[in-house]
């Protein structure tokens, strides 16, 4: 009797989960799994207690009945998903995170995918950045594939250079190259497009039906180049500037500090050394991590407003830092001074520390924090307060 109840006396529920599936104990499902049809037993109510597509698989007029094949997953990964379905636990690595993003697809298990997720934007570097990015491509996870993109359009030469730029699909590297904000040296783009199209493999016949009898541009598009140099318009290609994203930060997260509302203002005023686009102002989130903030924020030149964003952002898990996009984003002349006047109620947030007044930015701008002009009686000032940092387009 005592060795039957080990598993059970002073065990965890998911201690005794994972007991039962791992010794098969009261199994009412088998699946033949992977081109082996290898067999795995498991219980319908662990299943379907997680996965939608489990309980129409079990549950009504359609239910499968019998033996369950699986031809799509590998026994390795397939018994991974049912320990995470059992336990909550699971131990992503570069291995295995692409079946285990596509198992958390097939069975549409959220958690299981944000696992995976969370993995990937771990792995957000210069030598891992184009596997990552062609992951969250191929299985939709547009807030990874956000992240990826931000660190790309910083990290232009990085990014070109990584060992497996040239495995990038078309849709993936279309997205990069479509952008404005994407910084690096034309000359270093094209070879490596060169680069990019000759790595790509091609049907004998396309070859040579298609490609072998032209030239990359066209005679016409030779000549409408050199129109373009010559300031002839032209809509053969964009002909649009590269953005460059220059973020400031004017302080250090405090996590011991606290900073409340009371349904007043807060104002800094700024100035830039050039010409710039104000496009995003950097908010603390919420003390404790969640709650929700509604926000209005004015950018004002000489008392008069010239640009006005009204918004709600939710405060999350592990995140102190918001960006809030102004929209549209202002024209900021350089050497004029403007006021960000930010009316935010909800609950405590976090403060900064060690502020900085006199900012050098990349390309040579530079940004100075200057005491409000404007009344700001929830107390932010230049050495103080909200709005942790701002972020230009030049």
């Amino acid at each position: 009797m005592e060795a039957k109840l080990d598993w059970q006396i002073g065990k965890s529920l998911s201690d005794r989960m994972k007991y039962m599936l791992n010794n098969q104990l009261m199994c009412d499902v088998t699946f033949h799994v992977g081109t082996g049809k290898t067999p795995i037993k498991a219980h319908k109510y662990m299943l379907v207690s997680s996965s939608p597509v489990f309980y129409s698989m079990f549950e009504g007029p359609l239910a499968e009945k019998g033996i369950i094949e699986i031809v799509d997953i590998e026994p390795e990964y397939f018994n991974m998903i049912l320990q995470f379905i059992y336990t909550d636990k699971i131990t992503v690595d570069s291995n295995n995170v692409r079946n285990l993003l596509y198992g958390s697809e097939k069975y549409m298990l959220q958690l299981l995918k944000d696992e995976c997720s969370a993995f990937l934007t771990s792995n957000v570097d210069v030598e891992h950045v184009c596997v990552v990015l062609q992951t969250a491509h191929d299985f939709n996870i547009e807030d990874l594939k956000t992240k990826v993109l931000n660190f790309i359009f910083k990290n232009g030469s990085g990014f070109l250079d990584s060992e497996d730029f040239l495995q990038l699909s078309a849709p993936c590297l279309k997205s990069v190259l479509n952008s404005d904000k994407f910084r690096c040296e034309e000359e270093h783009i094209y070879q490596r497009i060169l680069q990019w199209g000759q790595q790509k493999l091609m049907r004998p016949k396309y070859f040579t039906r298609e490609v072998s009898c032209k030239s990359i541009l066209t005679a016409t598009e030779i000549i409408k180049v050199f129109q373009h140099h010559n300031d002839e318009p032209t809509d053969i290609f964009p002909s649009n500037k590269r953005i460059s994203e220059i973020r400031i930060e004017r302080c250090q997260l405090d996590k011991s500090s606290v900073w409340g509302y009371s349904d007043s203002d807060d104002c800094i005023d700024f100035k830039t050394s050039s010409n710039a686009k104000l496009c995003v102002v950097l908010l603390f989130g919420s003390k404790t991590y969640s709650g929700t903030h509604d926000i209005k924020i004015n950018i004002l030149c000489s008392s008069a407003i010239v640009g006005s964003t009204q918004t709600t952002f939710m405060s999350s898990a592990d995140q102190e830092i918001y960006e809030i996009k102004l929209t549209p984003p202002v024209n900021i002349l350089q050497n004029n001074q403007y006021t960000i006047q930010l009316h935010i109620t909800g609950p405590q947030t976090f403060s900064g520390k060690s502020y900085i007044q006199n900012i050098v930015a990349e390309e040579g701008m530079s940004v100075t924090i200057l005491p409000p002009s404007l009344p700001s009686p929830n107390s932010t000032s230049q050495v103080n307060g909200q709005i942790q940092g701002l972020v230009f387009y030049k």
